[in-house]
């Protein structure tokens, strides 16, 4: 849970100076809450995906651009791993916030929670 925490930070940390790049960060623009949700999934492997396919990081960007297009939302979820977090883990979240989508962050696979600011899971609504 400590490393998740520090990812919880360090992601924080990434929001903050990302969202000075000129487009809205997630806290800025509220999602409405029927937004269409594009779910990203990071495992300590490396893999990721996109809605439960396969992907890669320029495929994610664009599907990010076409979820952005219909003001979409997306949750996020990384697997937590007992080593160091791969390159990618970085990368991929490093794309979501430059693409300015309202994000929630979920420590569980089925996106059944959400991180809070102090770190902690909670129940998703």
């Amino acid at each position: 849970m400590r490393t998740f925490r520090h990812f919880v930070v360090a992601m924080g940390l990434l929001s903050f100076l990302l969202g000075g790049c000129g487009k809205k960060s997630a806290s800025q623009s509220p999602a409405s809450p029927d937004a269409p949700v594009l779910k990203i999934a990071v495992f300590a492997d490396g893999r990721f995906t996109v809605d439960g396919e396969a992907s890669s990081l320029p495929a994610l960007a664009e599907a990010l651009k076409r979820h952005g297009e219909r003001h979409g939302v997306v949750w996020y979820y990384r697997e937590e791993g007992r080593d160091e977090l791969p390159p990618v883990v970085m990368e991929v979240f490093k794309t979501v916030m430059e693409a300015g989508l309202p994000i929630r962050l979920s420590s569980r696979p089925d996106y059944s929670d959400t991180i809070d600011e102090q770190g902690r899971s909670v129940p998703a609504r």
